[in-house]
């Protein structure tokens, strides 16, 4: 399956960008001629080196040599997968807007400072420019192609939500409330003073005994799920009724008395609750469905040639083995 996300997070690449990914994307665009190809698309040779900065520059992490083939065979059909989506782009006579691309620029300068001399420098301006204009260009290109014409209806998303029903279960959930203190003896005063019904509430006695962070706040910490919790917090907890107690739970940052304000129990959540997640979860999906028709269509239009002989790697044929490309 075609990795879409992967592709539109191109979109923030550049400006994301830190100091040692300025001269990653500026070497992106730089290749050298006395190279056999490695991979030909449309009219275009891209060589080994453009394929190692490109992979070099996204296994910085990698750490699973096993899968190495794998890895690279999937990293070379993205890096195919965006030089269709720039033809396609430069084909449109998409161009990005020069203000746009100044700002990108002065953003990636101020997190690459203190690079080599001023030859250097003017020479990867060069380069880091294109790189920024190019990914602009595909940014465009994808908003147009592919975010314009997706769109999710609400009886869509309703007839998802009643198709998955078990999955908008809401658990039980607590509102809970903590005293923490360091001596087992106060935590036992404490604890009788509650069930006792004193004047003192749980949150007057939080806000003044208590050393948790959120005494100040009558020891209110939150709402909780089952399994959200640590095990001997929840078990203390969700047995409780609202308005009750636990019993005191001690750990190594002392002894823990908890309260339960309210209680919420399993329930069905109704479909206005979730239907912004419902519609997000499908219109990612038919951004795909749109990625995957659009590169489809590109990879039909365009040749793409890898001659296997000039790779490092086993290249694990997939999507570019089919229509106008070949594998040599």
């Amino acid at each position: 399956m075609i990795r879409a996300a992967g592709i539109l997070a191109l979109c923030v690449l550049l400006s994301t960008a830190g100091c040692g990914m300025k001269d990653e994307i500026a070497r992106l665009y730089r290749s050298e001629p006395s190279e056999a190809a490695a991979v030909q698309i449309g009219s275009k040779d891209y060589f080994k080196s453009d394929l190692d900065r490109y992979f070099d520059a996204r296994l910085s992490e990698f750490r699973e040599p096993e899968y190495l083939d794998q890895v690279k065979s999937n990293l070379l059909d993205s890096f195919i997968e965006e030089k269709l989506l720039l033809i396609k782009a430069e084909e449109m006579g998409i161009q990005p807007n020069p203000q746009t691309v100044r700002i990108m620029m002065e953003k990636i300068k101020e997190t690459g400072a203190g690079t080599s001399d001023e030859n250097s420098n003017s020479d990867q301006e060069v380069e880091l420019q294109q790189a920024v204009e190019d990914n602009l260009k595909m940014q465009q290109y994808l908003h147009d192609s592919v975010i314009q014409r997706a769109s999710v209806t609400d009886r869509e998303c309703e007839t998802y939500y009643k198709e998955h029903l078990g999955d908008y279960v809401q658990n039980d959930v607590v509102l809970v409330s903590e005293i923490l203190v360091d001596d087992l003896g106060v935590a036992q005063k404490l604890l009788a003073m509650l069930k006792e019904k004193s004047s003192k509430n749980f949150s007057d006695l939080a806000r003044v005994y208590s050393k948790g962070a959120s005494a100040a706040d009558g020891g209110y910490l939150g709402s909780f799920q089952r399994g959200e919790l640590p095990d001997e917090f929840e078990k203390a907890v969700f047995m409780l009724t609202p308005g009750a107690s636990s019993k005191i739970v001690s750990t190594k940052y002392g002894y823990h008395i908890f309260g339960v304000q309210q209680r919420i129990p399993a329930h069905q959540q109704k479909f206005i609750e979730v239907h912004d997640r419902i519609r997000e979860k499908l219109m990612l999906g038919r951004e795909r469905e749109i990625m995957d028709r659009e590169l489809e269509s590109l990879r039909e239009s365009v040749p793409v040639v890898i001659h296997r002989e000039s790779l490092d790697f086993n290249y694990r044929e997939s999507r570019h083995s089919g229509g106008e490309g070949s594998i040599q």
